[in-house]
């Protein structure tokens, strides 16, 4: 009620007043003749309305240019955009053919090495010790049995408390080390004495590359000997009580056959050479 009784008793612009003014008509008393009758200063008060306008005008085109200058450039931002994610997946994919490249390289080489070694007694021994220190190291690929474990993320949540961490397989893969393990991989990242296990946000880092859920991780060795001991490890004891409390899935199996890929960009920092007479090609 109270707006109606100001909209009939005050004049709605101090225009309105000085027009009644003029031409001899009464004029309600108000804010907008300082409730005397007569007109206010028209000077300062006439001045407000169109200095608000011209406020709110300025505003509105730059708001507009704004919005201008922001659409001529999203085609050229997403254009941006998409050359650059085009050019990691095509150095991405070059990477990958090197890597291959490289396997069956180092393949080949291992192949006329063993042949060259094979020549002798010597050679022969010391092709069995080249074959268990790079089994150790991982540099080539291991075949065998052993025991495979499965960690995933809970299917209820999303919290920390319902995903597998980067500690979790750490504390997995040192418990496996610490059974026998000959070797051991997560996924297709073989574990050498230079992979690490990060967590980057919400993703698992192993060896710098992304893995997904679930993650398998693989262990060669002995499998009664693998599952006796890992099934009493602290490790295991703690993943089941993750899995009943926050519905981690954790499970672990003996396997007759398993393969492990050779470890990726093993780089070699220090050599020495080998005697003649231990390498076998001279007295």
């Amino acid at each position: 009620m109270s707006l109606l009784v100001d909209i009939a008793t005050q004049s709605l612009d101090p225009g309105y007043a000085e027009a009644a003014a003029r031409r001899g008509r009464p004029v309600a008393a108000g804010p907008a003749t300082g409730g005397t009758g007569q007109p206010a200063p028209a000077g300062p008060r006439r001045r407000g309305p169109w200095l608000a306008m011209g406020g709110v005008l300025a505003a509105t085109l730059l708001i507009v240019v704004a919005g201008v200058q922001a659409h001529r450039h999203a085609p050229a931002a997403s254009k941006t955009r998409q050359t650059l994610l085009d050019q990691v997946k095509n150095q991405s994919s070059a990477v990958a053919g090197l890597q291959r490249r490289l396997g069956l390289l180092r393949e080949s080489t291992t192949a006329l090495r063993d042949q060259a070694l094979a020549s002798s007694s010597a050679g022969l021994a010391l092709q069995r010790r080249l074959a268990t220190e790079e089994l150790v190291a991982g540099t080539v690929a291991a075949v065998g049995p052993g025991l495979r474990v499965t960690l995933d993320d809970s299917p209820a949540g999303h919290g920390a408390d319902n995903r597998i961490l980067d500690r979790d397989l750490q504390t997995i893969v040192n418990a496996l080390w610490a059974t026998g393990a000959e070797a051991v991989a997560i996924g297709d990242q073989r574990l050498t004495g230079q992979s690490a296990i990060r967590q980057a946000g919400s993703a698992i880092l192993v060896n710098f590359q992304p893995i997904s859920p679930p993650y398998v991780l693989q262990a060669l060795g002995d499998p009664v000997q693998l599952e006796t001991s890992f099934a009493t490890s602290r490790a295991a004891a703690r993943m089941r009580t993750y899995a009943q409390l926050y519905g981690l899935r954790f499970r672990y199996s003996r396997s007759s056959s398993l393969h492990l890929a050779p470890a990726p960009g093993l780089t070699l920092r220090y050599a020495e050479p080998v005697p003649a007479h231990r390498a076998g090609g001279g007295p």
